[in-house]
């Protein structure tokens, strides 16, 4: 008899585990509401910010160009004289889309032709949109004066 209480005891709780990952495997799933956050990225590289392709960024604050790297393309942005910010291109909300600036080259916002979703260029913070709580992605950078590390 108390082997059998036992053997229950053991199986009923086996079943509150299984239970217990059921409900925050739920909770999870229903918590995201579309956002992925988690923004797959390529490589970065190195800019010669004295080449014709790139002379818009170089000490020109607010100047911006997307490259072809990364892994929808990668925006990079002048803050200021020698200070420089770089964004993965792709939507948080959905690593198939690639996000566009704004039509100038002195672009403020990336915006995601699918969803809506607007981030500023300065912080990769969302600013409208689908995505609310997913920032871009933000690569790293050195500039050296006048090579310009992303990674």
């Amino acid at each position: 008899m108390t082997q059998n209480r036992h053997i229950a005891s053991r199986c009923g709780s086996h079943w509150a585990g299984i239970a217990m990952v059921l409900a925050c495997v739920f909770l999870l799933a229903c918590s995201c509401k579309g956002e992925r956050c988690n923004t797959p990225f390529g490589m970065g590289g190195e800019l010669d910010l004295l080449q014709p392709d790139f002379i818009n960024l170089y000490n020109n604050p607010g100047g911006t160009l997307v490259i072809n790297r990364g892994h929808k393309g990668i925006i990079v942005n002048c803050i200021d004289l020698g200070q420089y910010v770089a964004f993965d291109c792709t939507c948080p909300n959905d690593h198939d889309v690639r996000m566009l600036p704004d039509d100038d080259y002195r672009a403020v916002l990336l915006t995601c032709p699918v969803c809506g979703s607007s981030y500023d260029l300065y912080f990769g913070y969302p600013q409208e949109g689908a995505a609310s709580g997913c920032p871009l992605y933000q690569y790293q950078t050195y500039f050296d004066g006048r090579y310009l590390s992303i990674y």
